[in-house]
């Protein structure tokens, strides 16, 4: 498996790392967790980009860091200077996620070369967490380890199988990282899981040899998804939602809605997760509040689903949102 992860990392990324540089792990999410364990001493901090994924916070206080968010531009681009700005002499980590989950940005590679440019003079060791890389749309994915390749002797890349393969439930990640980062983190998973279930790694095997026509088919899936669901979320006065060019979310944010009243539950709209419960609660509609990924005026909508069913539920946000009042 180990072998396997090598070979497709340097074929799709420009990676190259030697089968014992790979971690094999019961997910993705407890590849980010040990990496951190191993990178981060009690008070350490940890610099992460928001809008973020709800884990990356609670990871950093497991490994008793101190998470750090820093604010993106308006695309949901990570700066040097907001980074410059957080950093402080206990800033040991950048965590960063591009693709991205919640927003769906995908980070351009001068602006990758900069960051790694500025991690590697200060220090700071990334935490590159990449399991939506191969789902982009219109842009290239490229690696904040490709894109500045000093930080291959510093850094870790993390992906998995959950999200391009769909092999969410078999719970198969992988981490790859310098010899002596990947090590440590192999000792300690020794010490913890052992190894991931063989049936998951026969199954990821078979995937990563001969699932690739699948996975560009998912992709194409996906792409015109994105389309469809941006193409109706632009359409609503009010509502602000970059196009997202990786991953399965759109991440709209609320803007002139904000602070509006549903006339029929008198609830008043004071944050994305307000709409969140008022739109599961009248509608049926499920979207994640923005709250939890650190931008509290968002909502995070997924379009790992069909079109008939983004469809109905795009109508039914939109006629919910109409109907505020101020």
């Amino acid at each position: 498996m180990r072998a396997e992860v090598a070979k497709r990392a340097e074929a799709d990324f420009g990676l190259r790392f030697a089968p014992e540089q790979i971690v094999v792990t019961a997910g993705a999410k407890i590849a980010i967790g040990q990496a951190l364990l191993c990178l981060v001493n009690p008070g350490d901090e940890v610099l992460i980009p928001a809008p973020f994924w709800t884990s990356y916070p609670e990871m950093v206080k497991l490994a008793e860091g101190v998470p750090v968010p820093v604010p993106c531009d308006a695309a949901f681009h990570p700066q040097v200077a907001a980074l410059e700005a957080a950093w402080t002499p206990r800033t040991r980590v950048l965590l960063l996620n591009t693709p991205n989950n919640p927003t769906g940005a995908v980070y351009p590679e001068a602006l990758l070369r900069e960051i790694g440019a500025w991690a590697l003079g200060r220090g700071v060791s990334l935490v590159s967490d990449e399991i939506y890389a191969s789902l982009t749309y219109g842009v290239e994915h490229v690696s904040p380890l490709r894109a500045a390749p000093g930080l291959m002797e510093t850094s870790f890349w993390i992906g998995g199988m959950s999200k391009a393969f769909a092999m969410t439930g078999w719970r198969m990640g992988f981490l790859a990282g310098p010899p002596r980062l990947a090590g440590a983190v192999a000792r300690m998973q020794s010490q913890l899981a052992s190894s991931p279930n063989a049936i998951s790694q026969n199954a990821s095997l078979a995937a990563l040899r001969g699932g690739l026509a699948d996975r560009e088919r998912m992709r194409e899936a996906f792409a015109a998804r994105a389309k469809l669901i941006v193409g109706s979320l632009r359409a609503i006065p009010g509502l602000q939602c970059p196009q997202p060019e990786g991953a399965f979310y759109a991440f709209p944010r609320l803007g002139a809605h904000l602070g509006r009243k549903d006339p029929a539950s008198g609830r008043v709209i004071a944050t994305g997760d307000d709409f969140a419960e008022l739109l599961l609660e009248s509608d049926g509609v499920a979207v994640m509040g923005g709250s939890a990924f650190g931008a509290p005026d968002a909502m995070r909508l997924s379009f790992a689903t069909s079109e008939s069913v983004l469809t109905r539920a795009l109508e039914k946000l939109a006629t919910r949102l109409a109907a505020l009042r101020a």
